[in-house]
């Protein structure tokens, strides 16, 4: 049987789970390294509502300043993601990728959402 996204994927974390895994992995980092990223909703819900889509892949990048980036592509039922059908920018394509997302540090506070 071929495996599908159907949109149940997921689940959810404990908050013991949640912090112990943040906090071994920004062990393993530098102070000022990049630790989160921040997507606002607009996006986030522009990608969710393409036709068809099932969920959010996120892909690890660095971009042409050696920065870490969180790139994200809406994913089909196939499992396929949903590619902009040109390279270009475009309105009418019913396909969008997401980037520019707000990276923590700098964009951070000490309410929990970055420590």
């Amino acid at each position: 049987m071929a495996q599908i996204f159907d949109g149940t994927e997921g689940a959810p974390i404990a908050l013991a789970d949640f912090q112990a895994w943040k906090a071994n992995y920004q062990a393993t980092i530098g102070p000022n390294e990049i630790k989160a990223h921040f997507f606002g909703y607009h996006i986030i819900n522009k990608i969710l509502g393409q036709p068809g889509c099932k969920g959010i892949r996120i892909y690890y990048g660095i971009d042409g300043n050696g920065t870490k980036q969180l790139l994200l592509a809406g994913a089909e039922a196939n499992m396929n993601d949903m590619l902009p059908a040109t390279q270009l920018l475009s309105a009418g394509d019913p396909n969008t990728l997401g980037d520019a997302s707000f990276p923590c540090p700098p964009y951070c506070n000490g309410g929990g959402g970055g420590n």
